[in-house]
């Protein structure tokens, strides 16, 4: 193990200090990969079977996974074991079902209609090391991801133990995921019968970790004509640490050696604040280290571990991102205020019970990660892997009209009159009247509203969140605002200057109408708005609030308050608010509040009208709202 000070290394020895391992590519491995490929090309199934043979001491072989072959393997785990298999089944499930890809559909210009769809690639291949350890946690990490993005044809490939056999935790959790047989073969040779589909059905995309021929002959595939795509680079396993000096350095300690057990190759990083924190988590290494079943190879992998001491965090995360780990583990206090600066990381694992086992098992996400410094450039396997993306594109006569001029000027600023005129040969005069109309991206307000008492100015930005800022003058009914727009999840600004001398009823009312206004200007045509909005809160006050964004102008507004103010605002004037903006902004709104305490019944209704706003101007498709006439 090293220890490093970081600010007293030279740019050079920095660089040297978070370099990997030399990679282990030697001349006869990378001959060896390339024979088998070569011999697969042309030999088809008989060279992978020979291949199997030579190197598993098994012929290539399928295990069907028969209601027999899986109570078999059932029988010989403990019922923890499985319970185990199955919840971890279920979280990743979870995950990647929440998180995966959705399509979008954006209308670009008027008449432009640009979608974006998922599809899954067709036939995925899984490879699942089986070597001094069966990988359960492996084939789930991939197979679940795969099966919630839909590949009709997953393909499982696993080396078979010495004595030719497959490990029942393996049997049990291909089973479980959906597969029907488990294809007894690893090393090169997978890779290439996946890559040719020799003997095996032929995969668009191979995924999973494995020793150097594996990562090689995944490499050597992805460059063929027509061979595989590759999940990402994969290389030793890595995690590097943060720790402050209120850390855990026992837990500190079992995180790296949990990463030091993989292989000798593994690469585990200790970033630290403080001295005194390095010398008990080395302690604590010691200690727990006599006692890993795997210490040979944790040791292994503990002789080219690194400490290093930097200043602050700031400099400790600027280390993490310049070496762009698999894992980073922030054992620090506030780890919230330090994740936001993380860019390069394949998971990251936030405070003192962030523990990367987690992640490997059942946390959710995919364990399988980029290594070797690719988390630069590269994330983990997520449902999206199995899938790719295309765009639809939609365009009617209108659209032409708007972009087609500008096409072909394009074209032909590059030379390729057939390209102007596919652009132009849509466009009829009838359509040329169109191409000069403003086009509107955003819903977003500018209004400006001057009376004798009042001039307010209003900002507002449906599509977008913000920390509103309300200065009307009254300061409870500036609260009520910005409560509005936190909960409408709109980004609002606006003041107000106005004469206060006599009361506040003007400026309340005018803020009402210029806020109304603005929503109108905003909301525009009202296309694809979800356009209700009902909501109904509880605490020590009920409001129960209703809007149709497409209705005609009007209120009602049932309740009644005994306070005659809250501060300088007059609680008559709430019902005031509510009717000013559904006039303004040609909108039904219904508001009906009980309750005791009045602050909370009046707070109630803005908050509730809030939230009732958000779902109203969700946008939800491209169609304009049923008006039944126009809308005022």
């Amino acid at each position: 193990m090293k220890r490093l000070n970081w600010s007293e290394l030279s740019p050079g020895e920095r660089a040297q200090a978070l370099a990997r391992p030399e990679e282990r590519r030697d001349a006869a491995l990378i001959e060896t990969v390339r024979t088998i490929f070569d011999e697969v090309g042309c030999g088809g199934e008989a060279a992978v079977d020979r291949w199997c043979r030579k190197l598993d001491g098994r012929p290539l072989e399928s295990l069907a996974l028969s209601d027999a072959a899986v109570s078999a393997a059932r029988a010989k785990l403990e019922a923890t074991d499985l319970a185990a298999i199955e919840f971890a089944i279920d979280q990743v499930q979870f995950y990647h079902e929440a998180s995966a890809p959705k399509p979008a559909s954006v209308e670009t210009t008027p008449g432009v209609v640009c979608r974006r769809v998922w599809r899954p690639i067709q036939t995925c291949g899984l490879y699942v090391p089986a070597g001094s350890a069966p990988l359960v946690s492996t084939l789930i990490m991939l197979a679940v991801p795969a099966r919630v993005a839909g590949v009709p044809q997953r393909v499982l490939v696993s080396p078979p133990s010495r004595s030719g056999e497959t490990h029942p935790a393996i049997i049990v959790a291909a089973a479980a995921c959906g597969f029907d047989a488990i294809w007894r073969i690893g090393g090169a040779q997978a890779i290439a019968a996946l890559t040719f589909g020799a003997g095996l059905p032929k995969a668009d995309k191979v995924f999973g970790p494995g020793n150097a021929y594996v990562a090689e002959a995944k490499r050597y595939a992805a460059g063929l004509s027509g061979g595989p795509a590759i999940d990402l680079p994969a290389g030793p396993s890595e995690l590097a640490v943060i720790a402050d000096a209120g850390a855990s350095a026992a837990y500190v300690a079992a995180d790296l050696l949990s990463q030091a057990e993989h292989d000798a190759d593994a690469q585990v990083v200790l970033i630290s604040t403080s001295d005194e924190m390095l010398c008990a988590i080395e302690a604590e290494v010691g200690r727990q280290l006599a006692t890993l079943p795997r210490r040979e190879i944790a040791s292994g992998s503990w002789q080219q571990a690194r400490f290093i001491k930097v200043r602050d965090l700031t400099e400790a995360i600027e280390v993490a991102n310049a070496y762009a780990p698999e894992h980073l583990s922030l054992a620090v206090a506030e780890p919230a205020r330090v994740v936001d600066a993380v860019n390069n990381a394949g998971a990251v694992f936030v405070g003192r019970n962030g523990a990367e086992s987690y992640g490997d098992y059942v946390a959710g996400p995919s364990h399988v990660l980029p290594t070797d410094g690719a988390a630069k450039a590269w994330g983990g396997v997520t449902t999206a892997s199995f899938m790719k993306s295309f765009t639809v594109q939609e365009i009617d006569p209108d659209g032409v009209a708007r972009i087609a001029g500008h096409a072909a000027r394009l074209a032909r600023l590059e030379g390729l009159e057939a390209h102007a005129r596919a652009a132009e040969i849509r466009l009829d005069s009838t359509q040329a009247a169109k191409k000069n109309e403003p086009i509107i991206r955003r819903r977003r307000a500018e209004v400006v509203r001057e009376t004798k008492e009042t001039k307010i100015a209003v900002t507002l930005d449906l599509d977008r969140q913000a920390s509103p800022l309300v200065k009307t003058g009254v300061g409870f009914y500036d609260h009520m605002l910005e409560q509005v727009a936190q909960h409408g999840g709109v980004a609002l600004t606006l003041t107000c200057d106005g004469d206060l001398g006599i009361d506040p009823h003007h400026t309340i009312e005018d803020c009402a109408l210029a806020l109304g206004q603005a929503l109108k200007q905003a909301l525009r045509e009202r296309r694809g708005i979800a356009r209700f909005g009902f909501v109904l809160p509880m605490d020590e006050a009920e409001a129960k609030v209703s809007v149709d964004l497409s209705g005609r102008p009007y209120l009602v507004f049932e309740g009644a308050f005994k306070q005659e103010k809250l501060g300088e605002y007059p609680t008559e004037m709430t019902e005031h608010v509510f009717r000013s903006l559904a006039h303004s902004m040609g909108a039904a709104i219904h508001v009906a509040v009980t309750g005791e305490n009045d602050h909370h019944k009046t707070e109630a209704c803005f908050k509730a009208f809030g939230r009732a706003l958000r779902m109203a101007i969700a946008i939800e498709g491209q169609a304009m709202p049923s008006t039944k006439g126009v809308i005022a």
